[in-house]
């Protein structure tokens, strides 16, 4: 038998759950979906880091705007049906 503690299992899920998106944003790449993307991540560290393939650096700055503000938006939705 396996002891896991409560910590260790909600870092197996963050991993699971990192991996997940990762293997979606795969597969619309490949289905031709997604053509450009900008992508922020946090390592164990604190350090912030920003993952792009964008065709200009002025698309890439409205990926990154946008994104921001769809996730600011869903969030004051969720808060507001809670």
């Amino acid at each position: 038998m396996k002891i896991v503690s409560i910590n260790e299992r909600s870092e197996q899920k963050q991993k699971s759950d990192l991996l997940e998106v990762l293997d979606d944003l795969r597969k619309q790449i490949e289905n031709g979906h997604i053509e450009e993307f900008v992508v922020s991540s946090m390592t164990k560290d604190g350090e912030v880091e920003i993952h792009a393939s964008v065709k200009d650096l002025i698309g890439g700055v409205g990926l990154f705007e946008i994104g921001k503000n769809i996730l600011i938006s869903q969030q004051t939705l969720a808060d507001l049906y809670d």
